[in-house]
């Protein structure tokens, strides 16, 4: 298996030079934060491209916090373009990352990760959203049954925001990553139409659940191997965009290279990127910006589902 694993990889690296990257700056400035999670001076580094970016955005309809169940955290925001179009557009659902403990959908006067939005609405997308339960008040599977819940509302409503129900993909970041894929490996989170998606698009994300456990997951050993995504994952039939970032958090590079590696052993390679001078965090950041590093490569593979 060995040759065409390494194939697909250098394929993959090549086709994602080619747009634009992080600038030298920029980069720098993430070498020097370092393979950890920095918000706050990750934000600096890249929220000065947002400038002139204000919450009433032209062109663009936005509905926030709309219920798809009875919890508070079961809230999600939809954007939808604007312009004329024939018939219904994709729907991507956006997955915040927080390690099952915290992230927000939306934070007034920040442009994450509204950012995320625009950028699927500039190329004729709705975007969705989406906010879920999270330790230590929840334990597992309740954000998995909240990303089924979302799945079902999606199906059902998405429509009359000007999106397909049948062309549904799921993209998401670190915990947000591991939400999908927990969500796609277990079929007893499926409603009576399967898992309702077209493909997934996984950030750094955690795929088998480690020994010490998790505040969400819990410690008890058999339910951690139960609770972890990959094995499912070799079952799926959609396709997968699998990555980590080259200054990421040591356990998330560990991880996307098992998954890949396993994923390709059973014969259903994914998409996988290594995003170069790109952290944990900074990788979300840098869409909708002129670094086209991480944007350019997920518009490819979004305009590739059929």
């Amino acid at each position: 298996m060995k040759p065409v694993f390494f194939a697909a990889a250098v394929a993959l690296l090549i086709s994602s030079s080619a747009f634009a990257q992080v600038p030298p700056d920029i980069a720098a400035g993430i070498r020097k934060i370092g393979p950890i999670v920095d918000v706050p001076n990750t934000t600096k580094l890249y929220a000065p491209l947002f400038k002139d970016m204000k919450e009433q955005y032209a062109d663009v309809k936005v509905v926030r916090d709309i219920a798809y169940g009875p919890d508070p955290l079961n809230k999600l925001d939809v954007f939808t373009p604007q312009t004329a179009q024939t018939g219904g557009r994709m729907v991507v659902v956006f997955v915040h990352g927080g390690g099952f403990e915290r992230g927000d959908k939306h934070q007034p006067r920040s442009p994450f990760n509204d950012n995320l939005m625009l950028f699927l609405n500039q190329h004729g997308m709705v975007g969705v959203d989406i906010n879920y339960r999270l330790a230590p008040k929840n334990h597992w599977p309740d954000a998995q049954q909240d990303m089924a819940s979302v799945v079902r509302w999606v199906k059902a409503n998405i429509g009359q925001y000007g999106g397909d129900p049948n062309r549904v993909v799921l993209w998401g970041v670190s915990a947000g990553a591991s939400l999908i894929a927990t969500y796609l490996s277990h079929p007893e989170f499926y409603g009576p139409d399967g898992h309702g998606v077209k493909g997934a698009i996984l950030h750094s994300g955690f795929y088998v659940n480690g020994p010490e456990g998790s505040n969400y997951f819990g410690h008890d050993p058999k339910q951690l191997k139960e609770s972890s995504s990959l094995e499912g994952m070799k079952k799926l039939n959609i396709p997968l965009q699998i990555s980590h970032t080259e200054v990421d958090l040591p356990d998330a590079i560990k991880q996307a290279d098992n998954a890949n590696g396993e994923l390709c052993a059973a014969g259903h390679c994914p998409t996988y990127l290594v995003y170069k001078d790109h952290s944990h965090i900074s990788q979300m950041y840098s869409v909708g910006t002129p670094d086209t590093s991480v944007s350019g490569p997920v518009l490819k593979f979004l305009t590739s589902i059929k």
